[in-house]
């Protein structure tokens, strides 16, 4: 996964101008995919790529104890990204297993609370 400051240099100024521009101009049309996407159950996919958000996350949390992750400079990073895949690869399965039922219910249920919410707005 690449992070913000490596897309950013891939870019050059004139290409992250035209996609500022283009993401200006699809901005509507992104809030209302966003809100049809809301009212959606979520699919498979979703829950899988939450499923791996959370073991990278529990991975990163596990080898990062003092909790500088989120301010470290590049190198910190990158040292912490490259224990964390070593824990991933080793205990990833076994976690994910773990995690699975806990945040597909999680999603349901939020689902059902936006929908809650949709009908007490009607």
């Amino acid at each position: 996964m690449k992070t913000f400051k490596e897309l950013r240099e891939v870019l050059t100024i004139q290409q992250r101008k035209l996609k500022s521009r283009i993401a200006k101009r699809k901005a509507k049309i992104t809030v209302r995919t966003r809100k049809k996407n809301k009212r959606m159950m979520p699919t498979p996919d979703k829950i899988d790529a939450a499923i791996d958000k959370a073991v990278r996350k529990k991975a990163i949390d596990m080898v990062d104890k003092k909790g500088e992750y989120d301010d470290a400079a590049d190198n910190k990073k990158a040292n912490i990204e490259r224990k964390a895949d070593i824990k991933q690869d080793k205990f990833g399965a076994k976690w994910e297993k773990g995690l699975r039922p806990i945040i597909k219910k999680k999603m349901k249920d939020d689902f059902k609370q936006r929908k809650l919410a949709a009908k007490e707005k009607e």
